[in-house]
């Protein structure tokens, strides 16, 4: 019976901090409307598991009387919500890293075979527990599939954190974002797997998922609401990273802004930069993109398809390349930049 209170008292609590998060995230004023779907369907498929969890745990100890079929029926609806939550997860992690709906297509096909593997050994799953997983008096038999899926959950998780940990060696935009938010989830799918009576996962997931909002949070303080580049605040924590050494700067494109829809203006400048560029909105008509490169060639072949872009939409920008002089260091280049704002 201990066994019972542990589940019931530990999903109830993931599921009150998961419903917490959704009426939380729902607030959010996110401009990735992608994003922030995806997240708050993560959450949503979170407390589902919680309260199937709830339910199973109720079945099996005898308190709900709905026999060994509707045990199983609610033990199969809940691998595979966990398991698509495993996916989501994934997805969710590849959107925040490339921001690319179509990058996200692409990279589907190869993220659902594993995941349409799973599903059709949860149906085998069901079938054979019809005849071995339950006894009449519903004691439980566990199955190696049951650890399958467990595995193959946790393969994901791990997955995604590997992926997230070498994109961010590769884009350094990406430093903001903690494995925390990968690691909780995964020490719990680890503990289900050897405490399966506990089914402890969902707690993982939302302690994870609560971790997440606070990186959101953080996130659009150095975000610019109209346009989605970075802010002024930032950059001011931009000059940080350069006097570690983490970050490098050289040479950047100042946008100098005319009339127009600011947002329409934004996607133009980002459909032409390199996807890892670092683009700072310092005031209102001014935007900067920071370059690790010293070639002022390369960087005026950028502006002039930037200014290309603007003119096919009979929008009006003035783009000008500066690179870092011979003696001036990273810092004093970004105050230089800064400086001419003010």
């Amino acid at each position: 019976m201990n066994g019972f209170y542990v589940t019931v008292y530990t999903n109830v609590v993931a599921l009150m901090l998961s419903l917490g998060l959704i009426a939380l995230a729902a607030k959010l004023k996110m401009k990735d409307v992608i994003e922030k779907r995806l997240y708050i369907f993560l959450i949503s498929s979170t407390a589902a598991s919680a309260f199937l969890i709830t339910l199973c745990a109720n079945v099996e100890y005898g308190i709900l009387a709905w026999g060994k079929y509707g045990a199983l029926i609610l033990e199969t609806i809940l691998e595979m919500i966990l398991t698509f939550i495993a996916l989501i997860w994934f997805v969710y992690v590849d959107y925040r890293i490339f921001r690319s709906p179509d990058h996200l297509k692409r990279n589907m096909k190869f993220i659902n075979i594993p995941v349409a593997l799973v599903f059709i050994l949860n149906l085998i799953n069901l079938f054979t527990g019809i005849m071995f997983y339950y006894e009449d008096d519903l004691t439980y038999h566990e199955t190696s599939l049951y650890i399958v899926c467990d595995i193959a959950r946790l393969i994901y998780f791990m997955g995604s954190l590997v992926y997230l940990e070498w994109q961010k060696r590769k884009d350094k935009r990406l430093r903001y974002l903690s494995v925390k938010s990968f690691i909780v989830p995964m020490v719990f799918f680890v503990l289900l797997i050897y405490f399966t009576s506990y089914a402890t996962s969902p707690l993982g997931l939302a302690i994870g998922l609560a971790l997440m909002y606070v990186q959101n949070i953080n996130y659009m303080c150095y975000q610019d609401g109209e346009t989605g580049f970075y802010n002024r605040l930032y950059m001011e924590n931009l000059k940080k990273d350069v006097e570690k050494g983490v970050y490098d700067a050289n040479g950047a494109l100042v946008f100098e802004l005319g009339d127009g829809d600011r947002t329409l203006m934004a996607e133009l400048i980002t459909a032409q930069l390199p996807m890892e560029s670092d683009t700072i909105r310092l005031g209102k008509d001014r935007i900067v993109t920071l370059a690790a490169v010293k070639d002022r060639s390369a960087l005026k072949m950028l502006g002039d398809d930037v200014e290309m872009s603007f003119e096919e939409k009979g929008l009006s920008v003035s783009v000008n390349s500066i690179t870092r002089k011979k003696k001036e260091s990273p810092v004093e280049f970004l105050d230089r930049i800064m400086e001419n704002d003010r």
